[in-house]
């Protein structure tokens, strides 16, 4: 094709997209309705200034493929022309209200059924139905034809997909919008005039129209290029199936396989994937640039459906990384504490390591490997909170030397990120002055005191279904009595750090303890069944004591959380 022949542009208004004979459908690889109400207010605030100014307003680009039968393919703009066509509904459901009201009823149908044909649908003949201009995609075509174009509210809303839901939502959203806006007064004239007149001719668009597949896609991405509109989940999901747009068979094969990749890692999750599954097998990405760097990896249909296979094989594993209870973790209570951990460090740059060693090595140097990411997770990003972005770069190295066969044990690996394993003085030093605020990470306290009592008692309770409480030292709220151990600036400083912390059972830390003095709650503490408590000795409790056991605590941690480097 010549490129003077690329598109077609010019610029329209609502008119003139529907007055012209066409009808509009939404490619099948398109994404579902998603504009929500913060999208609404927006539109209906435009709405709000034509009225009040006169003055139109632009909505931007859309860009449309000439189809067989009179019909466009929607390549860009479909969240923009299917809300306009709710608001549209809104003004007849209101111009309805106004006919059953015996307020000029006659004129009143007219103008229904002008509004209708014009921006909506037309009557069929046969079934009395009305055939829709605007058909969405499969996911959410049968609700918008079967219940909103026929004015019918659905059985039970709650029941209904996201999606599907979100097109309820702004049809109710605009009818009463208008309903308010308008009065108890209105006329029908005054609300055809509103959608014919203002609406319609007011709000313009530059339509581009192209003829072919190949261009409307890269015209569609030329204009999200910047990301304005489009993630890179969608720009991605347009991309592969574009390129098996030849065959309506290809093209089905490769929507539902993304559709189960999207099912299993879930839609929000699925840019994190991509972007790890790519950083397990290649150099590191950001997410920016991602879409760019896998558009140019992937030339044609083979290298699509190549992809996503792949995909399709890694969604498993990360959804399991994900989720401590995965099936694939079934009968493995090990791994399923290491990915637990790694949970509850809010740490993910290993997943890319995690991902292809789980698909490259055996179980067994996988589960070595989850070991050494979570202990160096607790050291690194827990204890020390240092710079992620170190992390993410050394275990990309490993991932890419794993996925090229260059590394084939656990202990290489671990060699590998030998880098961002916090050296014992170190981690000694960050352990000895941690803070860790009860109220935001209890479960992390938890954790870490359960894992120090195990440790000191040989013994195997959990911080999840032990009955344990967090009991502080030093009081979080202290009475008078604790002021001459700790000044108004110690208590704050104090008050959270691990060495004020200890394991005590509900009973006695509820009902005993509360805001005693130290030496009031010494006698509890020497009965209790927790190893980390009863063999706290102190004759009083002041700043230098918390810092003791501390450093006391950060010794038994440094047997806990330890990768054995020869």
């Amino acid at each position: 094709m010549a490129s003077e022949n690329l598109l077609r542009t010019d610029t329209v208004n609502l008119n003139d997209l529907f007055l012209n004979g066409r009808k509009y459908r939404v490619p099948i690889y398109q994404r579902d309705y998603s504009w929500q109400e913060e999208n609404w207010d927006e539109l209906w605030d435009d709405i709000v200034a034509i009225r009040q100014s006169g003055a139109p307003h632009y909505m931007g680009a859309i860009v449309l493929q000439s189809l067989e039968d009179k019909f466009y393919g929607i390549i860009d703009g479909q969240q923009r022309l299917a809300t306009l066509s709710l608001l549209a509904l809104g003004v007849i459901r209101r111009i309805g209200d106004l006919i059953e009201g015996g307020i000029e009823p006659e004129a009143n149908r007219v103008r229904v059924d002008l509004l209708r044909n014009n921006y909506l649908s037309a009557k069929d003949a046969v079934s009395l139905h009305y055939s829709s201009k605007l058909f969405l995609n499969e996911n959410n075509d049968s609700f918008y034809q079967n219940y909103l174009v026929q004015l019918r509210q659905p059985i039970n809303p709650r029941r209904l997909s996201d999606s599907d839901k979100l097109l309820w939502q702004a049809s109710e959203y605009f009818y009463k919008k208008v309903k308010d806006d308008f009065g108890a007064q209105v006329s029908g004239s005054d609300l055809a005039d509103f959608i014919l007149n203002q609406v319609a001719e007011k709000l313009l668009f530059i339509r581009i129209i192209v003829e072919d597949e190949v261009n409307a896609y890269t015209v569609f991405e030329t204009l999200n290029a910047r990301g304005l509109e489009l993630t890179t989940t969608d720009l991605l999901k347009n991309y592969l199936l574009s390129l098996s747009s030849d065959s309506a068979v290809d093209q089905k094969i490769a929507k539902d396989r993304w559709q189960e990749i999207i099912r299993i890692t879930d839609l929000e999750s699925f840019p994190k994937f991509l972007r790890y599954y790519w950083n397990s097998r290649n150099n590191l990405v950001t997410k920016e640039r991602l879409f760019k760097v896998l558009r140019g990896s992937v030339k044609n249909r083979e290298q699509s459906f190549g992809l996503l296979d792949d995909l399709q094989k890694s969604a498993g594993i990360y959804a399991a990384l994900e989720d401590a209870n995965d099936e694939l973790w079934r009968g493995n209570k090990e791994v399923r504490r290491r990915v637990q951990e790694l949970s509850l460090f809010n740490t993910t740059q290993c997943y890319p390591l995690l991902m292809i060693a789980y698909d490259k090595l055996p179980l067994s140097e996988f589960e070595r490997i989850l070991r050494a990411c979570s202990i160096i997770s607790f050291r690194y990003n827990v204890i020390a909170g240092k710079n992620p972005n170190i992390q993410e770069t050394v275990y990309n190295r490993a991932a890419c030397k794993i996925f090229n066969g260059s590394l084939t044990k656990a202990s290489q690996v671990e060699q590998e990120l030998k880098e961002i394993y916090l050296g014992e003085e170190d981690f000694v030093n960050a352990f000895s002055t941690k803070t860790l605020n009860t109220k935001r990470s209890k479960k992390l306290t938890r954790y870490i005191l359960y894992s120090l009592e195990n440790q000191i008692a040989n013994s195997v309770l959990s911080y999840e279904d032990d009955f344990g409480t967090i009991e502080h030292i030093l009081p979080e709220n202290p009475g008078a009595n604790w002021e001459q151990f700790f000044s108004q600036d110690e208590q704050a400083k104090y008050v959270y750090r691990i060495g004020n912390l200890t394991l005590l059972e509900s009973s006695k830390n509820s009902t005993k303890c509360q805001n005693l003095s130290y030496a009031e709650k010494l006698p509890i503490y020497h009965t209790s069944k927790y190893r980390i408590t009863n063999t706290i000795s102190y004759m009083e409790w002041t700043p230098a004591q918390v810092s003791s056991r501390q450093e006391q605590m950060a010794r038994w941690a440094t047997a806990i959380w330890r990768i054995q480097y020869p």
